[in-house]
């Protein structure tokens, strides 16, 4: 009975234990498969790269080797998808910081972000301190996992990446713009990671919450989804020399402070970004240093989107590969190429931070740009994603049609052939290249060409007319219809200056040994030896200085008012023919038409603001050191006062040839407010506070304003009739210049100058008080002094 009652208990017990090792289950679940247990119980296999990479369920798991612990990385997340109407696409950046790895007190994993602001070296005692005023933001803490191979620490990162975190997700930047607010976690996913030598490489698709609605899916749903990767790319351990700034030749730049314990100053270090260019081997570099062209132990590749249609590869590669001519010049052979994209190679991604590719957009902006992504440390540059708006043809053509057209029977219809259009495409993907290879826009280049050598068939031809293809100097809008110029003197190309640039920013300096001794021996053996006395290698910046007025957008030459001139003859031959040029049968509301004399009148108004820029302008010459001269000049009085008599003719007075077409009445049924579109904005700007403040002495204040009021009253000595464009132009003068005198400090350079201008005028205006235009102008001028 005894032994009963305990074989009783032991399979009560066995059948209570075998109870709680089910799990309970819902009417209907499906029963979990024995497979399924079998995968959730083994091992996580780790795939080995820069960090090995482990899935298990919806866990992620990185191995972080202990040599990488301080190591640099850099951390560039794009997007691989964008919602419809929000303006930004696959491909493009999002966010870019340096990071590293580093091990808490408790044998955990720190991510932090490197702000890299000042710098001391390893061994400098000064670098105590610095490092005291530098702390780097944490990004992440990772609990240490088991199961790590040896020599590495495993942690989960499946639950971070999936997390609102403004470095490795969207930015607040981009979140403002996009209209999110907080991630929602369980709509998103880690799609995969895949990781290699150098890098490792995480896709994501997130949603989020979208309360502003500023995106149709955001406004019909609340949400958005948008996909990401995150690029972990390994900073390199030697670090490249860095080729220091120089204002001399526009290049794209990085800095830092540097602390050093010999300083008797602090040293900010400015350096240009570039691809690392070196020869393979000792043999190479001999023969470099013979003259010899050998090519680089990595060359500079783009490959093209597999998105890009056909008919254009090949353009988009010519505008790379023209840039081989350039690197010649700096000893390299063969070291920019560009090839189609792999799609055979499934291995291979658009997002791989190894890889620089153009990307085409499939975006009404007409528009293309070319960022890269370089070491922080060094400038040196890494990878380049160039991004291809598809409307950008759109804009290609209409500049070429109002720029061409004289020359040029191919631009004089509303589609072009393929052999134009991709000529076209091919210039533009020279200039984006050009960027990537840390060229600034060069934009005034174009001012060191003599007007007329831009109309001399065989001078134009053979040199181009720029010597900068990083100019906005778009097309040869100076060559008059007979003047017979091909498309090869018509088209930008890479020219002068940007063979110098490069030759300047990529030969190797065989005896520097640091970066001051590199940029010694580039003043001795390059600055001297090309750039001094060689015009045509200046560079104009015209970003970060806009004052010089040689510095400008689309213009040509080295005389606005000559060059304006030729181009506006070529617009008066052209508005006639619009309607022939811009017939297409399907195009019921004039689109064309409207489009292409919109086009015209912007380029009208493009010639027109050149010369008001050389009003007051500055030329800025950089010079180093040892160059004699002046930095700074004021544009002559006479270069000055021609072109206020150049908009005087062209513009104080109405351009009725602008109107006086037989189709204006099927565009507008106000031709005055066309024309008016034109001069008010040019009389605004001519009044502004800041063209006011940028008049010099060779044309100051004093004596710039009464001529202006000379020219724009002139009835009131002539007593012809104030046309209604007159009128227009008239009060706006007035509105400017009473604006600036009630708004304007008290000391403002230009404010005597204003309120004499003001009451001389007044007193004009007052001897016809019959004429109710000059009378509430005069009344407006007395209302605005009252308040002195």
């Amino acid at each position: 009975m005894m032994k009963m009652r305990l074989y009783l208990t032991i399979l009560a017990l066995a059948l209570c234990l075998q109870a709680t090792a089910q799990p309970t289950r819902s009417k209907g679940a499906p029963r979990e498969s024995a497979a399924t247990q079998q995968r959730a119980a083994a091992p996580v296999k780790i795939t080995k790269g820069l960090f090995g990479v482990g899935q298990q369920g919806t866990n992620w798991y990185f191995e972080i080797p202990d040599t990488l612990l301080g190591r640099e990385m850099l951390v560039t997340v794009r997007y691989t998808s964008t919602p419809a109407g929000y303006g930004k696409y696959g491909g493009e950046q999002v966010n870019q910081q340096t990071m590293y790895w580093e091990r808490t007190a408790q044998g955990d994993l720190r991510l932090r972000s490197r702000l890299l602001i000042t710098r001391a070296g390893e061994y400098e005692e000064i670098g105590r301190a610095v490092e005291a005023n530098s702390s780097d933001p944490v990004v992440g803490v990772f609990k240490k996992e088991s199961g790590a191979s040896r020599g590495t620490t495993r942690i989960n990162v499946g639950q971070f990446f999936l997390s609102d975190n403004g470095a490795l997700t969207l930015s607040k930047y981009e979140k403002q713009n996009l209209g999110v607010t907080a991630m929602q976690s369980n709509l998103s996913e880690i799609e995969s990671i895949k990781t290699f030598p150098l890098n490792t490489e995480v896709r994501m698709l997130t949603t989020w919450a979208a309360p502003q609605g500023k995106t149709p899916s955001a406004a019909r749903t609340g949400k958005v989804s948008v996909g990401l990767n995150v690029s972990f790319v390994l900073l390199p351990k030697l670090e490249a020399r860095r080729r220091l700034f120089d204002p001399r030749v526009g290049y794209f730049t990085d800095q830092y402070t540097e602390f050093s314990d010999y300083q008797q100053h602090v040293e900010p270090r400015r350096f240009i970004t570039r691809w690392l260019l070196e020869p393979k081997d000792s043999a190479d570099r001999a023969a470099m240093m013979r003259g010899e062209l050998v090519e680089p132990r990595q060359p500079i590749v783009y490959y093209i989107d597999p998105a890009t249609p056909k008919r254009w590869r090949k353009y988009l590669i010519q505008g790379v590969e023209d840039w081989q001519v350039a690197f010649e010049a700096a000893g390299f052979k063969n070291a920019i190429q560009a090839r189609e994209w792999p799609d055979s190679i499934k291995s291979m991604s658009m997002e791989d931070a190894r890889y620089s590719v153009i990307r085409y957009l499939a975006s009404p902006i007409e528009n293309a740009y070319g960022p890269n992504v370089h070491d922080p440390r060094t400038g040196q540059i890494l990878e380049s994603h160039i991004c291809w708006y598809h409307n950008v043809m759109q804009l290609l053509h209409d500049w070429y049609m109002v720029q061409a057209a004289t020359l040029d029977e191919a631009a004089r219809q509303v589609r072009f052939d393929d052999e134009l259009m991709g000529e076209l495409i091919r210039f533009v993907s020279s200039h984006e290249v050009g960027h990537t290879l840390g060229l600034r826009h060069n934009f005034g280049s174009s001012s060191t060409v003599p007007v007329d050598s831009l109309r001399d068939k065989a001078w134009v031809e053979a040199h181009g007319h720029t010597p900068s293809i990083m100019d906005y100097a778009r097309f040869n809008y100076v060559a008059q219809p007979g003047d017979g110029i091909s498309r090869k003197g018509i088209f930008p190309r890479i020219g002068d200056y940007d063979i110098w640039a490069i030759r300047w920013g990529y030969t190797p300096m065989w005896d520097a040994f640091d970066e001051v001794s590199d940029h010694r021996e580039l003043e001795a053996n390059l600055m001297d030896k090309y750039y001094k006395g060689n015009r045509r290698l200046w560079f104009g910046d015209g970003e970060t200085r806009r004052t010089d007025p040689r510095c400008q957008t689309e213009d040509l030459g080295d005389d606005p008012v000559k060059a304006g001139n030729y181009g506006i003859a070529n617009l008066k031959w052209e508005l006639p023919q619009l309607p022939q040029w811009s017939y297409d049968l399907g195009d019921v509301n004039n689109t064309y038409l409207a489009n292409n004399y919109s086009t015209v009148r912007s380029q009208l108004r493009r010639y027109l603001n050149h010369a008001v820029r050389y009003i007051g302008g500055t030329y800025t010459d950089f010079k180093a050191v040892t160059e004699q001269g002046p930095v700074y000049r004021p544009t002559p009085a006479a270069m000055q006062k021609r072109c206020l008599a150049f908009l005087d003719e062209q513009v104080l007075h109405e351009p009725t040839w602008l109107t006086d077409v037989a189709y204006i009445d099927r565009l507008t049924g106000d031709p005055t407010a066309v024309t008016l579109g034109v001069g008010r904005p040019i009389v605004t700007g001519l009044v502004s506070a800041a063209q006011l403040a940028y008049l010099n002495t060779e044309y100051p204040a004093e004596e710039f304003l009464p001529d202006l009021a000379a020219l724009l009253f002139s009835e009131l000595e002539s007593g012809a009739e104030v046309t209604p464009y007159r009128r227009g132009l008239q009060s706006e003068f007035v509105k400017g210049l009473t604006a600036y005198f009630k708004e304007a400090d008290a000391d403002a350079k230009a404010r005597p100058a204003v309120l004499q201008t003001l009451r001389d005028l007044q007193k004009r205006l007052a001897a016809h008080p019959a004429d109710a235009h000059f009378s509430a102008l005069e009344d407006a001028i007395a209302r605005a002094l009252k308040v002195d």
